[in-house]
């Protein structure tokens, strides 16, 4: 880079050889280039000034030169020098400074630094300055000089620094330099971390490399890359060509580190051999032979892996890049793995595939050619360009003929440098006029009236802050300008950062303040990209790293920031007492959540650190799009770990996904940019262990796709017919987008296991539908003949994973188009034709009309905004019309706003009214802050088709044309001093801190939280408060959403925008899963099994309706209550008790529940007289028996469940087992009930369905044996008896008791039974669906009250028979139902279902309480004994002595 005094400030410039274009040699006197003489000619750029300077002195003239030479070769950048003048000589003061080569290739140092001279007169008073120095600009105090020298290593120099005025006053310095090169002999060794594998960085180690400062040369090796991470440690990553072939099976992996040609260091880094690998089976290879940008997505190695580690290590090779296989699918010991290789190149090409062997070496198991076609379109034509520069606004638009065969290609241009950088884009954006054979395009875009002026000058600034929160940093520009600041740009890893005027958060754009949130981890401290400020003539100003900017503050440097830690950290070293909330976690079918506890010794170096801890195993590196292969791009969603006081340690939640490689769950924590300790490097006692039976780490998989014509459809409709399969976790929603490939036509279908197919399957299988409708009742012209296309696809699956399908690639993974490698296509199994519908003239014979659509009428509410605002909205209501062909129906014309840097603003439109010629559209769209400011933004509207295959669209300049006001949007207001909030950092349902990310934040001393149950918090702001970001402390602890709002006290009061933040929840009750669970991924269904049943529509019920909008939600289905209240009408409460004691003997349970009037625990006074006597109240849930039934469901064997032997699994698990014989049958029947008491909010899966479990709620599972069947044709019921009894007077007491019986309403498609007396009762669950024979098949569940011998129902007892009828069965049922407690908020009356009262109505609340555990524990017998202090008379006793004798009948 080359460097220019420039209305005196450093800018770069650009040299160009002119060598082809001068043609007047003699003229300038050249001579002739031969043998023995070359000459060439440069030029040198200088962007435009304002101001110029006479009379350059000699020293100047020298400064130029030697500033050219410094931006040629290597620069060092050192300290500002400061040289005082004085009238009398003083000894110089001597300053060393060392230096290396910057570059292992050189063999100078390069030094390049600053002079700052304190004047006592100006600048041009000063005589000279020597050695002769580059004069940069000066201040009426001070005057900045650069300097260059050049030193061969080994070589020392030492510069005395004289200035005079020619008045003998003088200033001097001495500067002693050295050029040294690392001496590796000098160099020790302290290996951090031995080579390790990590999905993120593969094989790695982590060494301190004594003697070699930070400054020194960065070390390289032909086989790794080191990340520095400072304080002389450097990360090596191995190469795959190192580990593949070189160093395949040694204990010691040896690397050459080289600093220059002579240094060059041997590291040698322990390497841990694997145990034995087992070979790959299955492969299979799947090619789709298209264009390229489908073959991204259309290929792919697929095969088996038997080996008995957890993380073997699979390489695909196409030199020089390798791609890693990733598992997918599997169970331990049988995984399967996926491969996406990278078109590299046209036509064929060649891969290795390599796999790790038994002595951890490599070998080459296959090799396999791709053959990567593409096709070629004919380049769009040469644009026009027009320019509108009226008084009001300016704008160019550019016009050209499109392709002649559009086929949905992301489109970049750069309109021949006419724009300051390439413009992605695709259709309907810019096409006005034809079909995808043959179109025109026209864009507008705005463009600064200054472009005329002659005028342009800088001054710039930059600080950056401290913000008290995760990674983030403030970094706040500063620049003025007298034609105004476009935006700044800058380049850091990759990663193109723009900040325009969405970011000025003070002043305008020609003196202002730009702010932005930097995260110092993910992009961190910069030392070697410029940061560039352009303004609106499209001049740049370029500043370097390290030197100042600014003479008024020279120590102040362009440099982003990053976080620095203390160069005593050693986090390998000090980390210690690692544990975990759980550890040998069950993740099979569930996602669990845990917490992570660590300490440090040095703890004071830790206590104050921001650490970022994320999760590193396969499915959570692809849910973050983990770039591993070509470069190391990875951004993890980091949890961050917070410090506890009390218990001196850190502890950080996270999430553990369900259905992961089984194993040690592989994290990871971060300290700063390239510091970050891998799990793999610990010793096993701080590992994290999971178990799971399943893997399932890919989405839904399309395994047949079916072609559906016409005929098909008894319509005119085409589509297809898709099987999607998800065998493990099931599918959970997606969307498939079909376009017509001559109109362009776009037709999205959101699809889900609610819109299969009927009967078809379930969520692990079903098929779908995707149809096309070819034309509707409005169309009167028929439809023309063309192919349609899947061009898009996302299938989801329970958990979260995701298949995704792109035929082309969007806007963002143009500019990122590896991002894909790991991406499964969801259709890879099937050949790419599938994905093409084509409609031949056979079924559409309409002739295309060439007669585009036009547009009639084109409005705006509003043609002028303020961008600072909060109302930002503007509406658009335009109409369209095609007389000939008519509009063609479910096609959406979009709205493109477009500012002066290419940034764009889509909104897409609803059709408001159609008739069969006529359309209207409206279109309402939010403009981000600071949008088009201050030039404003064009508008254009494009995608209206016909129904013979042409479409239109109209850049500003037509619209301009046709009349319409709405083609400009002015935007010269930007108001700064209102607070708007645009976005917010995560929170959990524990509460804590959050940081809120705007503007207008400077002024804000109060934040108002309004939580779920409408309380109001308003509460001061604490700490620092910048522009952009505000940390939000003291959030309260809440499951449910919250909204935020930022005021001032000032006035006039300012508020900002509400916004709502939804917390993650955790909920930490994960208990081990009981050893006979059964599997609940059942395999395909046969087709003779009819879909399980989902519960019918109902009516809310309730006064107010689902009692009112904080307890409930009204759907189609019914209430859905919002926890914790419960029932058809929202009205009951979950009750928590504590946890019961198990019975030992058969499955009951006694709960004690506190009782409204007092009393102790016992059943007498005790030593208190004036406590009432307390009442037992029991209710028993117990299995009566099984039934064989005939094919009329009538009984024809009852077989009685009495005896059981019990098996404690924990404190809230127990066991029964029972075994039962048939009469005439030898076979035997065994019937195994679990019970789980549940404390905590929990999430089970039970037949492939995901249900919660309630606090103080009861789960039955219950497993029966093969039954020896009379008949085929025979059905088997489990007969349950549900009893609730409280021992209050039938006579005397004022009570109702009541039963009911139906559908839930609340999604899971279950059956409930709840019984309740006064206001207490027990509700449970029967689910339609069970495990029969490891297939899900639904069951009925039926009240047989009617046939069974109940007990006389009174105000104090109820009970009821649930028959469950299971089909006929070969091998095994499970059956999983479940209880709650709850109190009522309407107590049982004479209106209640099923009621009994006493001839008065009701008691009050807490005198009369019954509590039952619920039913279908099948096999299970639990008696629930219920403590309530209730003040009664003696009739209480017998009443007790019967109910017991009652209840002894039923064992």
């Amino acid at each position: 880079m080359l460097v220019a005094i420039v209305d005196d400030l450093v800018v770069s410039v650009d040299n160009i050889l002119l060598d082809d274009s001068m043609n007047t040699i003699d003229s300038m006197n050249t001579i002739e280039s031969n043998t023995h003489a070359q000459q060439s000619y440069i030029g040198i750029i200088i962007p435009h000034y304002s101001e110029s300077k006479s009379g350059l002195t000699k020293g100047q003239i020298a400064g130029i030169t030697i500033g050219s030479v410094c931006f040629a070769t290597v620069i060092v950048v050192s300290i500002v020098y400061s040289v005082h003048k004085t009238k009398k000589n003083k000894k110089c003061k001597e300053i060393r400074s060392l230096y290396y080569p910057q570059y292992l290739t050189q063999s100078v140092c390069g030094v390049y630094h600053y002079i700052l001279v304190n004047n006592s007169t100006q600048q041009s008073n000063i005589d000279n300055l020597f050695p002769a120095s580059f004069f940069l600009t000066s201040t009426s105090d001070f005057s900045l000089y650069s300097h260059f020298e050049y030193l061969n290593i080994g070589e020392t120099k030492n510069i005395i620094f004289t200035v005079n005025d020619g008045n003998q006053n003088n200033g001097y310095l001495n500067v002693s330099y050295i050029c040294k090169e690392v001496e590796v002999s000098l160099v020790t060794i302290d290996i951090i971390q031995e080579v390790t594998w990590n999905d993120v960085y593969k094989y790695s180690s982590i060494v301190r490399l004594n003697g070699v400062p930070d400054e020194s040369t960065m070390p390289e090796s032909d086989f790794a890359t080191l990340n520095r991470m400072g304080n002389s440690q450097y990360r090596i990553l191995y190469s795959e060509n190192y580990y593949l072939k070189i160093a395949p099976n040694s204990n010691i992996w040896d690397i050459d580190l080289k600093f220059t040609s002579n240094q060059v260091l041997k590291v040698s880094v322990p390497f841990n051999l694997l145990d034995p690998i087992i070979s790959i089976t299955d492969i299979q290879e799947y090619k789709w032979r298209d264009l390229r940008y489908n073959a991204l997505y259309g290929t792919g190695i697929e095969f088996t892996s038997n080996s008995s580690i957890q993380r073997p290590v699979y390489s695909f090779e196409s030199s020089p890049f390798y791609f890693t296989p990733k598992p997918i699918s599997g169970v331990k010991g049988k995984v399967k793995y996926f491969v996406n290789p990278m078109p590299l190149l046209f036509g064929e090409q060649n891969f290795n595939f390599y796999s790790q062997k038994e002595d951890n070496s490599f070998k080459n198991d296959f090799n396999s050619t791709f053959n990567f076609q593409i096709t070629t379109s004919n380049p769009l034509g040469t644009p026009t360009v027009s320019l509108d520069n009226t008084t009001t606004s300016n704008f160019i638009t550019v016009k050209f003929n499109g392709f002649s065969r559009y086929d949905f290609k992301t489109l970049t241009c750069n309109f021949k440098q006419i724009f300051d950088s390439g413009f992605i884009y695709d259709f309907p954006f810019g096409f006005i006029n034809g079909n995808n054979d043959n179109n025109q395009m026209s864009i507008s875009t705005p463009i600064s009236p200054k472009s005329f002026q002659q005028s342009f000058s800088w001054n710039c600034g930059s600080s950056f802050v401290e913000v008290n929160k995760d990674f983030y940093k403030i970094v706040i520009f500063k620049a003025q300008d007298d034609v105004g600041v476009k935006y700044i740009d800058h380049i850091i890893d990759g990663v193109y950062l723009r900040f325009g005027s969405q970011n000025l958060v003070s002043g305008n754009n020609l003196n202002g303040a730009w702010e932005y949130v930097h995260d110092g981890v993910n992009l961190g401290i910069d030392t070697q990209n410029a940061v560039s400020l352009i303004n609106e003539l499209d001049l740049k100003t370029t500043y370097t790293p390290l030197y100042p900017f600014s003479i008024t503050n020279p120590d102040q440097i362009m440099i982003l920031p990053g976080i620095q830690l203390n160069n005593t950290v050693n986090y390998y070293k000090d980390l210690k007492n690692i544990s975990f909330l759980f550890n040998n976690v069950h993740v099979t079918n569930q996602s669990v959540d845990n917490i992570m506890y660590f300490t440090f010794d040095n703890i004071e170096n830790y206590k104050n650190l921001a650490i970022g801890f994320s999760l590193s195993e396969p499915k959570t590196l692809k849910d973050n799009n983990a770039q591993t292969d070509y470069s190391l791009k990875y951004s993890p969603n980091y949890k961050f770990a917070k410090w506890d006081e009390s218990n001196s340690r850190f502890s950080v939640m996270f999430k553990m996904p369900a259905n992961i490689v089984p194993g040690v769950l592989d994290w990871t924590l971060t300290f700063a940019k390239y510091n970050t300790l891998i799990n793999t490097a610990l010793p096993d006692k701080y590992q994290l262990n999971i178990i799971s039976e399943n893997i399932d780490i890919v989405g839904p998989i399309v395994t047949k796709i079916v072609k559906k014509s016409q005929s098909d459809f008894g319509t005119s409709n085409v589509g297809w017919l898709l099987t999607i399969e998800d065998e493990i976790n099931g599918f959970l929603n997606g969307f498939v987008t079909v376009k017509g490939s001559l109109d362009s036509s776009v037709y999205n279908f959101s699809i889900s296991p609610s819109t299969a197919v009927r009967g078809s399957g379930d969520k692990w299988k079903a098929d779908y539908l995707i149809s096309i409708p070819l034309q509707d009742n409005l169309n009167n012209y028929g439809c023309i003949a063309q192919d349609y296309i899947i061009v898009n696809a996302y299938l989801g699956d329970t958990f979260g994973n995701v298949n995704n399908y792109m035929a082309v690639l969007d806007n963002e993974r143009v500019l990122s188009p590896l991002s894909i490698v790991s991406v499964v296509n969801p259709f890879y199994l099937l050949p790419y034709e599938s994905l093409t519908l084509s409609v031949d003239s056979t079924n559409c014979s309409t002739a295309l009309d060439t007669s585009p659509p036009t547009l009639i009428s084109f409005t705006a509410s509003k043609t002028n905004i303020d961008v600072g605002s909060q109302d930002r909205s503007i509406t658009f209501n335009f109409k369209a019309q095609d007389l000939d062909s008519g509009l063609k129906n479910n096609q959406f014309p979009a709205i493109y706003l477009i500012d002066e840097n290419l940034g764009s603003v889509e909104c897409i439109s609803k059709i408001e009214s159609r008739t069969s010629t006529d359309a209207e559209y409206s279109c309402t769209v939010e403009i981000p802050v600071g949008f088009g400011y201050p030039l404003g933004f064009t508008v254009s509207v494009y995608g209206f088709i016909n129904n013979g295959g042409y479409y239109s669209g109209y850049s500003s300049d037509l619209l301009k044309s046709m009349g319409s006001t709405a083609w400009f949007i002015t935007t010269d207001q930007f108001s700064m001093d209102i607070p708007i909030i645009k976005s917010s950092t995560g929170i959990t349902n524990q509460g804590g801190d959050i940081l809120l990310q705007g503007r207008g934040f400077s002024s804000i001393d109060t934040v108002n939280i309004v939580y779920y149950d409408s309380q109001l918090v308003s509460q001061p702001i604490t700490g620092n408060r910048y522009n952009s970001a505000l940390v939000i402390t003291g959030i309260k602890p809440t499951n449910q959403s919250f909204t935020v709002q930022l005021l001032n006290s000032l006035q006039p009061v300012k508020k900002s925008n509400i916004i709502t933040i939804t917390p993650e929840l955790y909920f930490f009750n994960y208990t081990d899963p009981v050893p006979t669970q059964p599997p609940t991924k059942p395999p395909t269904q046969p087709p003779t099994k009819s879909p399980i049943p989902t519960n019918p529509p109902q009516k809310c019920l309730g006064n107010p309706e689902c009692g009112g909008e904080n307890q409930g939600v009204c759907t189609k289905n019914g209430c859905v209550c919002i926890t914790p209240y419960y029932g058809k009408d929202c009205s009951s409460k979950l009750l928590e008790v504590i946890p019961p004691i198990i019975n030992g003997s058969n499955p009951s349970i006694e709960i004690p529940i506190p009782g409204d009037n007092g009393g102790g625990s016992s059943t007498t006074t005790g030593g208190n007289p004036n406590l009432p006597p307390q009442i037992i109240y029991k209710s028993l849930i117990s299995i009566v028996s099984l039934r064989e039934l005939d094919f009329n469901g009538n009984p024809i064997k009852t077989i009685p469940l009495n005896t059981w032997s019990f098996k404690e699994i924990n404190s809230n698990t127990s066991r029964y087992d029972t075994t039962i014989s048939i009469e005439g049958k030898d076979e035997k029947v065994n019937v195994t009930t679990t019970m789980q008491w549940f404390s905590k909010t929990s999430s089970v899966t039970f037949a492939g369905q995901q249900l919660t479990m309630n606090p103080s709620s009861i789960k039955f599972n219950v497993d029966i044996t093969n039954y020896p069947f009379s008949s085929a044709l025979n059905q088997l019921q489990l007969v349950m008896s549900a009893t609730l009894l409280s021992t209050g007077d039938n006579s005397n007491d004022d009570v109702c008791s009541s039963k009911s019986f139906g559908d839930t309403t609340n999604g899971d498609d279950s059956n409930f039974i709840k019984l309740q007396i006064d206001d207490h009762s027990v509700y449970g669950r029967f689910l339609k669906r069970a495990i029969v024979d490891d297939l899900v098949v639904s069951v009925d569940n039926v009240l047989l009250d009617d046939s069974m011998n109940t007990i006389e129902s009174n105000t104090h007892a109820q009970q009821s028979y649930i028959g469950i009828i299971i089909p006929h069965y070969s091998e095994s049922v499970s059956i999983d139902p479940d209880f709650s407690l709850l109190i009522d908020q309407n107590a049982a009356s004479q209106s209640s279902e099923n009621s009994i009262c006493s001839k008065k109505s009701g008691l009050t609340k807490g005198q009369i309480a019954g509590i039952a555990i619920g039913a279908a524990g099948f096999a299970t017998v639990i008696v629930v004994s219920i403590v309530y202090s209730v003040h009664k008379t003696k009739k209480n006793k017998k009443f007790a002595v019967s109910m017991s004798k009652k209840l002894g009948a039923l064992n």
